[in-house]
């Protein structure tokens, strides 16, 4: 009984990150339209969100870790929460926020490689069916073939792109330093490593004075910051990455719809046909690792 209570609060979890990450380019592209800057957006984000990261800490306090341990949590922010949110916000000056998330979506997929390259998983022919089916939903969505996108939009898609295979390698450090440190300290530590590295890199440059900036940037904090990371570390810790990742398949479609209604944007076929793709394809390597680990 309780281990099926532990599987259905890991699946819930999941849900409530994937949907809360999902709306961080909707907010991006409001905080966008006051002059913000992508590094002064991502300091004023994290510095507002480390604050409830160390509380939620010291009400779940848990023992010491390992130097080694501390080493690979640092890297882990660095990667996943640091360059590729860079590296994604910045993306966003160029593309829609409902394309973005659909890129950002193929991460499962280069989690897969990642797990070939470092782990010796074997690529068997369900995998490369399914990240065929997951690349060319890519290649759709973002009009490849077409001619439809200018050179500012391809540089777009290759930043988020390349976000996606950086948080894909924090991924899975992450499911790695979960077998031995709990989730609420990994937040804790990955999210204050990428908080100073912002700090460092900010120059004070375009500091937003407006106060409707300034709720937008509280939102994004907590709602598409504290609440997905640490939702989502915990979730893995409940159901492991490859269900985690699973469950993530909501985010493209919430980010689409709440473009839609919040910003006016739109997906002609193409793009919708090629979410549905990237979808079944990350749904079908996901499924593939739960026969395997089974």
């Amino acid at each position: 009984m309780e281990n099926n209570r532990t599987i259905v609060t890991g699946y819930l979890l999941a849900v409530v990150s994937a949907i809360a990450y999902s709306a961080k380019g909707i907010f991006a592209k409001l905080i966008y339209g006051y002059g913000v800057d992508p590094i002064t957006l991502l300091a004023l984000r994290f510095a507002l969100a480390l604050p409830f990261f160390w509380l939620t800490f010291f009400f779940y306090p848990s023992g010491k870790i390992r130097a080694r341990d501390g080493f690979f949590l640092a890297l882990s922010g660095l990667l996943g929460l640091y360059a590729a949110a860079i590296a994604d916000f910045y993306g966003l000056l160029y593309i829609d926020a409902s394309l973005e998330r659909i890129i950002l979506y193929t991460y499962p997929a280069i989690v897969v490689v990642w797990s070939a390259v470092f782990f010796k998983e074997k690529l068997g022919k369900r995998k490369l069916f399914s990240m065929a089916f997951t690349y060319a939903g890519l290649a759709l969505a973002i009009k490849l073939f077409g001619g439809g996108f200018l050179k500012a939009h391809y540089l777009g898609v290759a930043l988020v792109l390349f976000s996606a295979v950086i948080y894909s390698l924090s991924y899975i450090i992450t499911e790695v330093l979960g077998r031995s440190v709990s989730g609420v300290k990994i937040s804790a530590y990955t999210t204050t490593a990428a908080c100073f590295a912002f700090l460092g890199t900010w120059h004070g440059k375009s500091f937003p004075h407006e106060p409707q900036v300034w709720w937008l940037l509280l939102i994004l904090a907590v709602f598409s910051t504290y609440i997905p990371v640490l939702a989502l570390v915990l979730s893995i810790k409940r159901i492991g990455a490859s269900r985690a990742a699973t469950v993530s398949f909501i985010g493209p479609v919430s980010t689409a719809v709440l473009a839609n209604i919040i910003l006016g944007e739109t997906m002609d076929l193409s793009q919708i046909a090629g979410m549905c793709l990237v979808i079944t394809g990350v749904l079908v390597i996901s499924s593939e690792k739960r026969v395997t680990e089974g």
